[in-house]
C-alpha cells in the first residue's frame, strides 16, 4: 500500500523555521487521502486529506484540494476513514532506564513459578541471545503484604532449574529474590565457571540437590553477591542495542517526540554533588550516537538537571539550543515526593518532606533564579500541596527579580494542589504533566493517607483547565525506579486514563472524580501541540499545519467519532516520522533485529 522511503541522514536547522506551503504546480511525495485527519490547529482543525513533500507537511485540506498535488512518483494512500492525527509527544520519559529495563524480567510482583516464566519469557523475546538476563526481587509484593500481617518469617519459592532452563536456553539468567539470595540458569553457571565441584565461598554456598549433588540454581548469601559483581558492566555497546529496539516500540505506538529527563555526562564528571541528583537522568550521548547512526527517529527535547545550569554554557547549551531532532531549552528538578502543609492522616507526625536531591530549599529557590536568569524554563517535579506552592513562589521570586518574559513553566505530576495554587500557575499559562497511572495506583488510598479534603481536590484535570493551565498527558515510561510498576507507554491508553478516571476492567460508575475528567479530543491536544508548545516547538511541530515536519500517526479507526472504549481497540496502523514511514502495523521488528545482529558480531568478535 506504501512505499518504505529510505531513511534520510538529515540535520535540521534552527529551531524556528519558516512556514512554506507548497506551490500550485508542486507535486508530493506521498498523499494520505479518504481519512478523517484531525489537526490539532485551531485554524483547520479537521481536513480529509494530507500530503508530504520530502520532511514536511506540503497541504492540507479536502481530498480534490490535496490530490491536485498528485504526480507520477507520488506515492497515494486511500485510507478509507482511518483516522491521521499529529505524531505524538511523550512530554515525559526516562529513557536511559528503558534501557536497562530491556534486559531485565520484571519480577516484584511474581509469587509462582508460573508468572515467571511467563515473564523470562517476555526478555528472552527481545534480548539477543547470549546476553545476560537479570530481574528482582521476585516475591517482593507478597512479602510486604505477609510483613503487614506481622509474618516476617515469609519466604518466595525457588524456581526448578529444569524450567528455567528450558526457557532460556540462549541466554544466561540471574534473578535476586526478595530475601537477597540469587538464582541462576544453567548458562549462567557456565559462563561464571560455577559447577557442582566448585568450592562454596566463605559466607555462602552453592545449593546442590541432596540426593544428586547437582547444582539446584540458588545462590545462597555471598556466592550470590559474587555472581552478581560478575555480571558484565554498563556499557555504551549494550545501552545502544536496547535503545535501537526501544525507538521502534515508541514509534510503534505512535510516539515521533520524547522530553526525556537527560544529562550531560561532561558537566556531570565536573559537579560535586550531596546526593545522586541526577539518578534516572539518561546520558545525553546515547541519543547522539542514535542520531549518528541514523537510528533516531523521535525527537528528543533533553530536560537537563537543574543542578547544571551553571555550567551548560560552557558546552554550547543554551535555551532553544539544539535543532528540530535533538533540543534543549527546559531544565528538570525536583522537591518532593508529598510535601504537604498538613500532617498525614495516617501519621499525624509527619507532613512530606523534600527529596534526597534537594540539599536545600534556600539553595534549590538560588537555582531557580539563576538558572531563570539565564532563559531556561522550569520543569518541576511537585507533587504535594506545599510542594506546588513553593514552587510558585520560587518563579515570582525569579519573576521579580530577572523581570518579565514568556516564562513557560511546567508542573510535574501535579496531583495535590490547593485551589488558589491552581490560579497562580493558571494567570502564567503553566504547563501540567499529569501521568494518569498515578491518579490509578494511588486513588483508593489518598483519603486514607492525606484525608478526605485533600482526597476531594487530588489528581485534578477539568479544574486545570478551567482555570487556564495547559495539561500534557506523560508517561514517566519506563516505571518507578524500584521497578516496583510498570508505567503505560500506549498514549491512547493514558488517554482513556485521563478521561475515564478508571481501570479499563472497571465500569464506568467505577470513575473517579467524574467531575475531573478531560475530553478525548483535550487528551490528543495534550499528546501533541501542548507538548510541543511547552517545548516552545510549536512552530516545527505538534500539529499538521502546512510547512510544519511531517511527523504523523495513522490511527485504526475514528477515535472522536466513537465511544470512549474505542481507544482501547484502537491501533496505530503507520507513523511517520520526517515524512519517512518508520513504522507500519505487521512490519518486521527491524530495529530489534538489527540490534540482535549487532550483539551477535560483537560476541563473536572475541568480547571478553
Amino acid at each position: 500500500m506504501v512505499r518504505l522511503k529510505p531513511v534520510l541522514m538529515y540535520l535540521l536547522g534552527a529551531i524556528i523555521c519558516p512556514v512554506l506551503t507548497a506551490a500550485e504546480n508542486e507535486t508530493a511525495d506521498i498523499i494520505f487521502f479518504n481519512t478523517s485527519v484531525w489537526t490539532a490547529d485551531v485554524n483547520k482543525p479537521t481536513a480529509e486529506a494530507v500530503a508530504v513533500k520530502g520532511e514536511r507537511i506540503a497541504r492540507v485540506g479536502s481530498n480534490s484540494e490535496v490530490l491536485k498535488l498528485q504526480g507520477d512518483s507520488t506515492t497515494l494512500v486511500d485510507l478509507s476513514g482511518k483516522m491521521v492525527v499529529p505524531g505524538f509527544i511523550d512530554g515525559h520519559t526516562h529513557f536511559e532506564n528503558a534501557t536497562e529495563w530491556f534486559f531485565e524480567a520484571l519480577l516484584m510482583h511474581v509469587d509462582s513459578q508460573e508468572l515467571m516464566l511467563e515473564r523470562l519469557q517476555e526478555a528472552v523475546d527481545r534480548v539477543p541471545p547470549g546476553m545476560w538476563i537479570t530481574g528482582g526481587d521476585w516475591g517482593e509484593m507478597v512479602a510486604r503484604k505477609e510483613r503487614l500481617k506481622g509474618n516476617d518469617s515469609f519466604v518466595a519459592f525457588t524456581p526448578t532449574l529444569a524450567d528455567i532452563d528450558a526457557v532460556s536456553p540462549q541466554h544466561p539468567v540471574l534473578f535476586k529474590r526478595h530475601d537477597g539470595h540469587y538464582f541462576a540458569n544453567s548458562q549462567a553457571l557456565k559462563l561464571l565457571r560455577i559447577t557442582r565441584f566448585t568450592p562454596d565461598p566463605s559466607g555462602g554456598r552453592y545449593d546442590r540437590d541432596a540426593d544428586t549433588g547437582e547444582l539446584t540454581g540458588m545462590l545462597w548469601y555471598r556466592a550470590g553477591d559474587r555472581a552478581f559483581r560478575a555480571l558484565p558492566p554498563p556499557s555504551m555497546a549494550k545501552t545502544l542495542i536496547a535503545a535501537r529496539a526501544l525507538v521502534h516500540e515508541l514509534n510503534s505506538y505512535g510516539i515521533t517526540g520524547i522530553h526525556d529527563i537527560s544529562r550531560i555526562d561532561e558537566v556531570s564528571q565536573q559537579k560535586l554533588y550531596h546526593a545522586h541528583v541526577e539518578r534516572s537522568a539518561s546520558d545525553i550521548r546515547i541519543f547522539k550516537q542514535l542520531r549518528e547512526a541514523g537510528a533516531l527517529t523521535v525527537r528528543v527535547h533533553a530536560l537537563l538537571t537543574l543542578q547544571s545550569w551553571d555550567r551548560l554554557g560552557d558546552f554550547g547549551i543554551t535555551p532553544d539550543s539544539g535543532d528540530a531532532l535533538l533540543g534543549y531549552g527546559g531544565l528538570k528538578s525536583f522537591i518532593d515526593g508529598s510535601l504537604m502543609f498538613e500532617p498525614y492522616s495516617r501519621n499525624p507526625d509527619y507532613s512530606g518532606n523534600f527529596t534526597f536531591r534537594v540539599f536545600s530549599p534556600e539553595r534549590m529557590r538560588d537555582n531557580f533564579i539563576g538558572a531563570d536568569a539565564l532563559g531556561f524554563d522550569m520543569a518541576t517535579h511537585q507533587i504535594g500541596d506545599k510542594a506546588t506552592s513553593l514552587y510558585l513562589d520560587w518563579m515570582e521570586d525569579a519573576e521579580r527579580i530577572n523581570g518579565t518574559r514568556e516564562r513557560r513553566m511546567r508542573l510535574i505530576h501535579l496531583e495535590y494542589p490547593r485551589l488558589d495554587d491552581i490560579k497562580r500557575a493558571g494567570a502564567s499559562k503553566a504547563f501540567a504533566d499529569l501521568t494518569p497511572i498515578h491518579m490509578i495506583h494511588d486513588m483508593h488510598e489518598v483519603a486514607d493517607k492525606f484525608g478526605s479534603q485533600v482526597s476531594e481536590r487530588a489528581f485534578p484535570g477539568r479544574t486545570l483547565i478551567q482555570n487556564g493551565m495547559r495539561i500534557n498527558l506523560v508517561s514517566d515510561w519506563p516505571g518507578s525506579y524500584y521497578k516496583d510498576n510498570e508505567k503505560p507507554l500506549n498514549p491512547l491508553m493514558n488517554i482513556f486514563l485521563a478521561v475515564e478516571r478508571r481501570e479499563p476492567h472497571e465500569p464506568p460508575e467505577a470513575a473517579w472524580h467524574r467531575n475531573e475528567s478531560i475530553t478525548v479530543e483535550e487528551g490528543l491536544i495534550a499528546y501533541t501541540i501542548n507538548p510541543a508548545t511547552a517545548a516552545r516547538e510549536e512552530k516545527i511541530k505538534g500539529s499538521l499545519t502546512e510547512g510544519k515536519l511531517a511527523d504523523l500517526v495513522v490511527l485504526s479507526r475514528n477515535i472522536l467519532a466513537e465511544p470512549v472504549e474505542a481507544l482501547l481497540q484502537t491501533s496505530v496502523e503507520m507513523t511517520m516520522f520526517n515524512g519517512d514511514i518508520v513504522y507500519r502495523s505487521g512490519d518486521e521488528y527491524k530495529h530489534a533485529a538489527k540490534s540482535a545482529e549487532i550483539a551477535a558480531s560483537e560476541m563473536s568478535n572475541g568480547s571478553n
